[in-house]
């Protein structure tokens, strides 16, 4: 931090870019936490379809030395097809299974390639309900850094326990259905641990019994329906801090934060403050908070990001931006979680997104708008659908350029053409739907709810954006002329680059008119197809045209000129910020290549540059036909390696020169 903060004072950087590593704690978290999951992991997925989890309960003993947990686990459920004989749960080979009970009564199991297999003793039909207990033992697997560690507290050094599940880390410690499809109508997790010690967990505490031999026992509720991968535990020598939502005048909720001892102070106390009053702003755009009847909180945990776990998100530090992106899971991910992992965008665009709306009730219009293009900046960068086609991926499911970003610019795409009104009425609907309201979704099941409350046909927005790839790229050509009786003539030529998946885009275009005089127009057009004409009349001379003006479409314009096509000018060469930014080891940089009629393109020189002017590396050195391009920089094949600092790319095209500053972070 030292070397960033003098970065700051010697070269006086900008750090806007800084502004989404924050955000992007929640998936930088889950991708390391993933990525190694993939690598050790045989992963069942969807999990044991023969029955319907009901019920989870939870009855756990750790103890830190030697580093053990010792469980039952109640799962109850409903049989979902005939001549149904044997089921099984999901737990990793590393913990050992004394015991299964079916019904009260000890039966037969298997437990081999991370199966739990469960003879039900004679064949169950469809509606039958079964009760499992699960008696086991062992030290749970931390694949992934997260699923499951015995750690300590940075400063103190005491001891810490916690979990982060997401996506199919339930297993390494407790044996459940692991899919998020599944959710138990509520589940008990009664946490016993040394008296030293404050466990953390779902729901509402029932109760503290002090069991007498230096441990105690936490009996938390959760009686709202809970997916798998949420349950959690975070357990330390904790200071207790409780604020309040107040949701009605007479009425409130806890507001409960874990944090280590040493980190709490008048600062922390003043960020964890704004908690209430992000949750006010998000129940008037969202509904209200769905676990009123419980809590919210935060419990610090040990590894670099948030992760939102029902009722209680465990942080690693209480940034605003964090605090308000795992706060609005609990609408969007919680409360109505993905079905499926290829449809996270459910859950991280829409968190990622009611960040932009925090930012615009608090600090206004402007601020959103900025939230925005920075997020539209990274959504461009977004590789195939939004919607996951390989979940074995984890650069696939966790991707921030796709799930968290664009899938955050789709909704605000779906903001400009329904109208502000009606957009959070769809939140509100969405949110509190019978078919999905704490239950599981899938796109179709947002898609539905926003075309009911708009009245709109939607099936091309939602079709192109969340299965189709990339975003629209605009070239315009205006032309004006007197049409007689004191009124204008104003034509309109929209040409887009053919796409692959769709060819082209198919959306309303707000287009501002302009005058010498008077107040300007905005109007509408829609366009559904590749190259389109538009004729507008006029009571006055337009004197040029805005294209999107309030930036409700993903995408590029290339340029907008008046009275000529095209072909018969020159594009303009550009060079994009490079993204990531800061990075490590790689980032990418995108620039654009000019044409007209008499050249195809031009003679190309990107390359890298340290601070004192030196030549670092060459990415491109040739000719280059005009269109965008797209170049990798992987700092990390440079000798000698490239210390922490700033450096500079340089693009060279004809007369064009254009020079951008980039941040390297070991």
């Amino acid at each position: 931090m030292k070397f960033i903060l003098l970065l700051l004072i010697v070269f006086s950087i900008s750090f806007k870019g800084f502004a989404q590593d924050e955000i992007s704690l929640c998936q930088q978290s889950k991708i390391k936490q993933f990525n190694s999951l993939l690598k050790a992991d045989k992963i069942a997925y969807p999990g044991d379809f023969n029955y319907d989890v009901k019920y989870y309960k939870l009855d756990l003993a750790l103890t830190y030395i030697p580093q053990n947990i010792k469980g039952a686990v109640t799962v109850n459920a409903a049989i979902t097809a005939n001549n149904i004989d044997n089921v099984f749960l999901d737990l990793v080979d590393a913990l050992v299974v004394d015991s299964v009970k079916l019904n009260s009564s000890l039966t037969s199991f298997t437990h081999q390639e991370d199966k739990l297999n469960i003879n039900l003793n004679a064949p169950h039909n469809a509606g039958e309900q079964i009760s499992i207990i699960v008696y086991y033992h062992g030290k749970p697997v931390s694949s992934g850094f997260n699923s499951f560690v015995f750690g300590s507290t940075p400063i103190q050094n005491q001891p810490l326990i916690y979990t982060l599940s997401e996506p199919y880390g339930a297993k390494d410690w407790w044996p459940c259905k692991d899919t998020p499809a599944d959710k138990a109508d509520s589940a008990d997790i009664w946490i016993t641990v040394s008296t030293e010690l404050i466990p953390a967990s779902n729901g509402k505490l029932m109760e503290i019994v002090n069991n007498g031999d230096g441990t105690h026992t936490y009996k938390w509720k959760e009686s709202y329906p809970i997916a798998q991968y949420l349950l959690s535990l975070a357990i330390t020598n904790y200071t207790e801090y409780v604020n309040y939502y107040k949701y009605s005048p007479t009425d409130s909720m806890p507001v409960t934060n874990y944090v280590y001892p040493e980190n709490f102070n008048s600062n922390t106390k003043t960020q964890l403050d704004i908690t209430p009053r992000i949750i006010s702003v998000y129940a008037q755009r969202f509904g209200q908070y769905p676990f009123l009847r419980e809590k919210y909180g935060h419990a610090q945990f040990g590894w670099g990001g948030g992760m939102e776990h029902q009722t209680i998100s465990s942080m690693t530090s209480f940034g605003e931006s964090l605090i308000s992106h795992e706060l609005a899971h609990q609408w969007y991910g919680d409360a109505i979680t993905c079905k499926d992992w290829q449809n996270i965008w459910l859950n991280e665009g829409f968190a990622t997104y009611a960040e932009g709306v925090w930012k615009e009730a608090q600090y206004g219009q402007t601020s959103y708008n900025d939230f925005i293009v920075q997020k539209m900046g990274s959504a461009k960068y977004a590789v195939g659908s939004i919607y996951v086609e390989d979940i074995s991926s984890v650069d696939n499911i966790f991707n921030y350029s796709r799930s968290y970003a664009k899938g955050a610019v789709v909704l605000h795409m779906l903001r400009g053409i329904v109208g502000d009104s009606t957009f959070f009425d769809i939140l509100r609907t969405y949110t509190y739907y019978p078919t999905v309201a704490y239950g599981v979704a899938t796109t179709e099941d947002f898609q539905f709810v926003a075309e009911s409350v708009s009245g709109l046909d939607l099936d091309y927005f939602f079709q192109q954006w969340i299965y189709g790839y990339n975003y629209p790229k605009y070239s315009i050509v205006w032309n004006k002329n007197k049409s007689g009786g004191g009124l204008w003539n104003l034509s309109v030529k929209i040409t887009q680059q053919e796409n692959s998946k769709p060819s082209f885009f198919t959306m309303p275009i707000q287009i501002k008119i302009n005058y010498s005089i008077d107040s300007d127009t905005l109007i509408t057009v829609f366009n559904n197809a590749q190259t389109q004409d538009f004729n507008i009349t006029l009571n006055k001379e337009p004197i040029s045209i805005e294209f999107d003006p309030n930036n409700y479409i993903l995408k590029d314009v290339s340029s907008i000129v008046l009275g000529v096509e095209q072909a018969n000018i020159l594009n303009s060469f550009s060079l994009e910020q490079n993204y990531p930014n800061p990075f490590n080891p790689g980032t990418k940089i995108k620039y654009t290549v000019a044409s007209s009629k008499s050249s195809g393109g031009a003679f190309v020189k990107l390359k890298i540059f340290d601070l004192l002017g030196n030549e670092v590396a060459t990415l491109v050195d040739e000719y280059k036909n005009a269109g965008n391009y797209e170049v990798d920089f992987n700092s990390s094949i440079i000798s000698p390696q490239l210390a922490s600092g700033v450096y500079f790319y340089q693009l060279k095209a004809g007369d064009y020169i254009q020079t951008r500053k980039m941040i390297l972070m070991r």
